[in-house]
């Protein structure tokens, strides 16, 4: 069993997580601006980066799927209800 996890997945979790953040930042500053040629710009880069993160989870589950996940650290039985209810969380908002 492994003891961290691979690099392919921590490179397609942290991708996730850099595009959501550019998606938030692009869907913020555009509803800011009027109707103009940089907004629609702005709105389709906003639209390919939820596509990029929609296949990059797709790849990540896949992943998953097929490679093991470290096991937990010693904690208390809530805290890892807790971790789990939160991670479940996180991947619904994905």
């Amino acid at each position: 069993m492994p003891t961290t996890y691979t690099r392919t997945a921590i490179a397609l979790h942290w991708s996730v997580a850099g595009l959501i953040v550019c998606a938030l930042a692009l869907g913020w500053i555009m509803t800011e601006l009027a109707i103009s040629p940089l907004k629609l710009r702005m709105f389709n880069w906003h639209k390919w980066v939820g596509i990029s993160v929609l296949g990059l989870t797709v790849i990540r589950a896949g992943w998953r799927l097929t490679h093991a996940p470290p096991p937990l650290l010693p904690m208390p039985a809530w805290q890892r209800r807790s971790a789990r209810v939160w991670h479940a969380a996180f991947i619904g908002l994905v």
